[in-house]
């Protein structure tokens, strides 16, 4: 999966690059990404069968607020893991303060973003946990038209666990192609 995302992802900004454009410096905007997800447990569970990576989808709403800088809120489905065979699954409500580098007026920018949310996690039969959790990461996109940026990300979602005993350092990261329409 993760070689096809390369080469589509390639070709596209292969092929974009004849017609790039700057992207809109202010407006709202929305957006959805799908990619990879991989869950960290700082070995709380080791010795244990883990399942561990499964398929993250996102959308996401925001503000640019800023030429550089935008306000945003997401939803993050991370999909589901399993440890000794008990999946659950992961989600995470989230917002973001997005930064944004341009390349010129190529179409082309690098932006990275700082946020906070909450991730549920739910195994079943009434059995759930939430968490809060700092995010980060960074991005590449590029934008054909004003209105429309297409991109690949990186996020991570990092927080601190003692439920089983010693304190652990937890983590989901999710790495996505993503799409945006600025209004």
């Amino acid at each position: 999966m993760l070689k096809k995302t390369l080469v589509v992802t390639t070709l596209f900004f292969v092929f974009g690059m004849a017609q790039a454009a700057e992207p809109k410096s202010h407006g709202a905007y929305i957006g959805g990404g799908m990619g990879t997800s991989l869950f960290n447990d700082d070995d709380a569970f080791a010795g244990f069968t883990r399942d561990d990576s499964d398929t993250t989808t996102m959308l996401f709403a925001g503000y640019k607020v800023f030429k550089y800088l935008a306000i945003e809120g997401r939803y993050s489905d991370f999909g589901t893991f399993s440890i000794d065979g008990a999946a659950f699954d992961v989600s995470a409500l989230s917002a973001h303060l997005v930064g944004t580098v341009p390349f010129g007026d190529s179409g082309w920018e690098l932006y990275g973003q700082l946020g906070y949310g909450t991730l549920e996690f739910d195994a079943g039969f009434g059995i759930d946990d939430d968490q809060s959790a700092a995010a980060g990461g960074i991005g590449l996109r590029y934008s054909p038209s004003p209105n429309i940026s297409l991109g690949i990300q990186a996020d991570a979602f990092v927080w601190e666990d003692d439920l089983f005993g010693p304190s652990y350092d937890l983590g989901i990261i999710g790495t996505s192609l993503t799409a945006r329409i600025i209004f």
